[in-house]
């Protein structure tokens, strides 16, 4: 729709502005999960980058902006739940599994086991309501988005899921950081295809961009005390070894590790699918704590080695 100027009292609450053109438009619920916060960049082309902030909100901004190109930056639903909104012409997501994004049973069988796929379905199409989608365009690694006088770079970071990207601003210094997220709860690798090594070497990879200003989808804008918070965010894997050699006082089963729920702390919805998911990150550190001779299994049991 070409360059569009949005005046200081701006004209969705939803939004508040970043950079000049550019402005986080506020998800549902905070932008907690199941939803994300979301990025508008009003320039010549007019951009929108992730859709799980909320089905009404992003009705709001197709009717007051009717965005260019559409952007999510990974297959998870609370990403890319709203894409059935927009037309594949516009719609742009990762070349990585890009054979399963959009189509519902095959993310469900990608993102939880066989016997949970009911499950993750169900919730995933009544919270975040997510429907099956079609997209026309991908995106690679090193790929560059000129929308005008602001150019966005795809900066590919796996670990969290196989897809996963963040998003670089050079001329602002701005990081969209999407699922390496900040937050005090830490990184979240609890799909199958989740790596710990993999998500670490990406959050440090980040990092090291020369960053003034971070949009997190699920805390927002971050000005203050930047590198400070990924060292945190980035010190959360160690900790999670440290209270896992701390329960192995004795030799503990999967079922111990789940119910004492280490890393969930408590499983207050849909508990199959997060007990589901705290065994699959207990998991990866017992292996990366056996790889390094810390931990041990016999007859099903784990000890400290």
């Amino acid at each position: 729709m070409g360059q569009r100027k949005i005046e200081e009292e701006i004209i969705l609450s939803t939004l508040k502005k970043v950079d000049k053109n550019i402005y986080l438009v506020e998800g549902k619920n905070k932008g907690r999960f199941p939803f994300c916060h979301s990025v508008l960049i009003t320039d010549k082309i007019t951009a929108l980058i992730e859709t799980g902030c909320g089905r009404s909100r992003l009705a709001d901004i197709e009717k007051e902006f009717a965005p260019d190109m559409v952007i999510y930056s990974h297959g998870h639903p609370d990403h890319c739940a709203g894409s059935s909104l927009f037309s594949p012409e516009r719609l742009w997501g990762p070349e990585e599994c890009k054979e399963t994004n959009g189509d519902i049973p095959r993310m469900a069988e990608r993102f939880v086991k066989q016997d949970l796929k009911g499950d993750w379905i169900s919730f995933m199409r009544e919270t975040p309501e997510i429907r099956d989608f079609k997209v026309g365009n991908y995106f690679g690694r090193e790929h560059v988005f000129d929308f005008g006088d602001t150019v966005m770079e795809a900066v590919f970071a796996p670990g969290h899921t196989d897809d996963h990207y963040c998003f670089y601003l050079p001329q602002e210094k701005i990081m969209l950081t999407t699922d390496i997220d900040l937050t005090s709860f830490g990184p979240w690798y609890a799909n199958p295809e989740s790596d710990i090594d993999d998500f670490i070497d990406s959050i440090e990879r980040v990092k090291s961009y020369d960053i003034e200003t971070v949009v997190s989808s699920h805390l927002g804008v971050i000005r203050d005390d930047i590198h400070e918070r990924f060292d945190q965010f980035l010190a959360v894997f160690k900790e999670r070894d440290e209270k896992i050699l701390e329960f192995l006082s004795s030799p503990r089963s999967m079922d111990d590790f789940v119910d004492k729920a280490l890393i969930y702390r408590k499983y207050p919805y849909v508990a199959s699918i997060l007990r589901f998911f705290e065994a699959e990150m207990i998991s990866k550190h017992l292996d990366r704590l056996m790889s390094k001779g810390l931990v041990a299994k016999r007859d099903g049991k784990f000890f400290r080695a």
